[in-house]
């Protein structure tokens, strides 16, 4: 067979030189596999490096904002402590402003709200006006008559000591009037009105023995929220805490710190500031010694001089002889006997007999 022949000046070109050369070595094939192998391993150690490195910067990045969120609620936190640091200081130098300056003159004769007690003459009942009227109040607590047909009147400016043995229904019957115990029967009268709905806020402020209120406060924010709360005064403020009831060393502690005589006392400063014209204390000189209950018993006296109204539920009876006008005696829910000292001492028939000889006598216990 011919050959093609080919155009004049133009060279033959060899077939091999026109394909690619195939790489038949096997030591070569197998390099490459290697090399791809290594290059597939350091590929996937370089996403789990990576994968880490994300997540390491993830969680230091949670880490930071926790820690800034932590900052934020401490500054709040030490905010806070600053503004009430403020608001103690500016109550101590209001204290320590009325301390410096000198006593106020007072007109002889002038009323102001714990004036010293005049000499003390004490006026009958028919002399005065009637403040509250209590009417066959009862009071059933889980079947039991704890009071049963109670009928009685608090006059205008008297202390009326409410006595009688454990039990006999003493602070449920002070609870009943505060309308914090709801009364089974029974009608209350506000001077010649006996209001459908009893709402005594406006009436009584009621104090009951042994609370502590906001203990975790310090005392000179207690009386300083109080003061605020009932308006008193600044000079009247001053006299019942320093004066009155010597609370000035202890206005830097807390009120779960208190002993039990200045938590009393406490106590007592708050039931002073009040407005209301009917004070009812429970037990208003427990936890008090020999020299703060006659301390007590002045300022109580000095409030009644200055118009006010006091029921005191008292245990120690030569406390209640001293300090009240008239006496309601309470036994077994029910009243025995109410009036004066003298007109007890009449219904007992002992003309000259102690209170503790008259409560023997008309409970039974003698």
């Amino acid at each position: 067979m011919t050959r093609p022949l080919r155009a004049a000046g133009v060279d033959a070109v060899p077939r091999s030189s026109r394909r690619p050369r195939l790489v038949r070595s096997a030591a070569t094939r197998a390099l490459l596999l290697e090399l791809v192998t290594y290059l597939n391993s350091r590929q996937s150690a370089t996403t789990v490096q990576v994968d880490a490195h994300r997540r390491d910067i993830d969680a230091a990045a949670l880490a930071l904002e926790a820690r800034h969120e932590h900052a934020l609620r401490r500054f709040d936190h030490l905010q806070r402590r600053l503004e009430g640091l403020n608001a103690r200081a500016e109550s101590l130098r209001l204290v320590v402003d009325a301390l410096r300056e000198p006593p106020m003159r007072r007109t002889p004769g002038a009323p102001t709200p714990l004036r010293p007690t005049p000499p003390e003459t004490r006026s009958s009942p028919s002399d005065k006006r009637v403040l509250l009227r209590v009417e066959k109040l009862s009071k059933e607590i889980g079947g039991s008559d704890i009071l049963q047909d109670i009928n009685f009147e608090i006059h205008e400016n008297e202390i009326l000591g409410l006595i009688g043995p454990n039990g006999a229904g003493k602070t449920t019957l002070i609870e009943c009037l505060a309308n914090l115990r709801p009364r089974t029967s029974g009608i209350f009268y506000e001077g010649d009105e006996a209001p459908a709905a009893w709402d005594p806020s406006h009436l009584m402020f009621y104090l009951p023995n042994g609370v502590a209120p906001y203990a975790e406060l310090y005392t000179i924010e207690v009386l300083t929220l109080f003061g605020r709360l009932f308006e008193v005064e600044p000079r009247r403020w001053e006299q019942i805490i320093v004066d009155d009831l010597s609370l000035a060393p202890v206005l830097q502690k807390k009120v779960a710190a208190l002993s039990k005589g200045n938590l009393q006392r406490l106590l007592i400063a708050l039931a002073l500031m009040s407005p209301q014209p009917l004070l009812a204390l429970d037990e208003p000189f427990d936890g008090l010694d020999l020299h703060q209950t006659q301390a007590m018993m002045d300022i109580l006296r000095r409030l009644r001089a200055s118009h006010r109204t006091l029921l005191l539920c008292i245990h120690q009876l030569t406390d209640a002889e001293r300090i009240c006008d008239r006496l309601l005696l309470l036994s077994n829910g029910r009243l025995v006997a109410i009036g004066t000292l003298d007109e007890l001492r009449e219904r007992a028939s002992l003309p000259d007999a102690s209170l503790e000889d008259v409560f023997l006598a008309l409970t039974g216990r003698r």
